[in-house]
């Protein structure tokens, strides 16, 4: 049965590697869904910026529509 879910290849450094494993016996996932946690995070982090900026060019012209 073919997966719905897009997959890609990783290469990781030793201590990468390492650290990925800890995590997920840590948490009792799959290395995967490390990976698919970190890229969450990632993601927001970057939604958090984008709003901050244009929060900031509001904050600087207060009065002038964006």
């Amino acid at each position: 049965m073919a997966t719905t879910k897009e997959r890609i290849l990783v290469t990781l450094t030793p201590d990468m590697a390492s650290a990925v494993r800890g995590y997920a016996k840590r948490d009792r996932i799959s290395r995967a869904a490390v990976f698919t946690r970190a890229m969450r995070a990632l993601i927001e982090d970057e939604e958090d910026r984008y709003l901050s900026a244009i929060g900031d060019k509001i904050a600087d012209n207060p009065g002038k529509l964006i």
